[in-house]
């Protein structure tokens, strides 16, 4: 069952994202108040939308969102969405991303954004969703690692 997100169901958000993401493929290490504090930039942004995918009582997939602004009108940002690794490749990604087109299209959202690895696992499940990769010609993701002070360390 998909119910909009609720700030009561925050811990269990963090929980989740927690078993999610400190696993293969990604290997990360999450703690709860590392979690915690990831998390709650997202849900305090200023046109927060956010999606839970419940089993029973069980939370097994989140989706967190923004809209904002672009001069030919809203556009829909997914900053973060997983499902628990226990669910995956049973249609709950696709569930909560038809929760996610759907406010979309009933907010007159122009268009749905996300970003993802090429090799991630999730690429070519959102291709499958008709995501297109954008052209590098047009947009090209990058990044800078920031040398660190053994001060900072």
């Amino acid at each position: 069952m998909i119910k909009e997100f609720s700030k009561n169901d925050f811990q269990k958000c963090c929980d989740l994202f927690i078993y999610t993401f400190n696993r293969p493929p990604w290997h990360d290490e999450w703690t709860n108040e590392t979690a915690h504090i990831y998390l709650k930039e997202l849900v305090d942004s200023k046109r927060f939308v956010g999606y839970t995918l419940w089993d029973n009582d069980s939370l097994i997939g989140v989706a967190f969102c923004h809209t904002r602004f672009n001069w030919r009108g809203d556009e829909l940002a997914v900053d973060l969405m997983f499902i628990s690794p226990d669910h995956q490749r049973k249609g709950c990604g696709l569930t909560l991303m038809n929760a996610v087109e759907t406010f979309a299209k009933d907010n007159s959202c122009i268009t749905i954004t996300l970003s993802t690895g090429v090799d991630a696992p999730a690429f070519s499940f959102y291709e499958k969703l008709g995501f297109e990769k954008v052209p590098e010609k047009f947009w090209v993701s990058m990044h800078k690692p920031v040398e660190q002070s053994a001060a900072n360390l």
